[in-house]
């Protein structure tokens, strides 16, 4: 998507939380990847060790967490285009808020997701 110098601020502030949005999901599956290969390497190097139980536990869960997410964001991003069309501005406001909304949870995932991801190496390390 590709920003022109003839678009209004709000078609630009759509394009941007396009683009946003576009690094977010490809982001998520990234670390849907990530975890699979995660918890494979999990299963068989750290099957022997006893802490290693509660690690992969929680980075199925993170796996879980992740495709909710990524699912989340698909349907947002399925409902974008309709932000184009606001005509006043409590439809816009409406969709900066969402946007926000979904830059914080984006956020908190990514921290929440680090934390596991830490706790699985500090483990391996062991």
């Amino acid at each position: 998507m590709q920003i022109y110098n003839h678009d209004t601020p709000e078609a630009i502030a759509f394009k941007n939380n396009s683009i946003e949005l576009d690094n977010w999901i490809e982001h998520l599956n990234y670390i849907e990847k990530e975890i699979v290969n995660l918890l494979n390497l999990g299963n068989t190097e750290l099957s022997k060790v006893f802490e290693s139980k509660n690690v992969i536990e929680k980075l199925a869960r993170e796996k879980e967490t992740n495709a909710a997410a990524i699912d989340a964001f698909l349907k947002y991003k399925e409902g974008l285009p309709k932000a184009a069309e606001c005509e006043d501005v409590d439809c816009d406001m409406f969709y900066v808020t969402e946007h926000e909304k979904f830059r914080k949870t984006y956020l908190a995932h990514l921290k929440k997701y680090r934390e596991v991801k830490e706790e699985y190496f500090s483990v391996l390390s062991k």
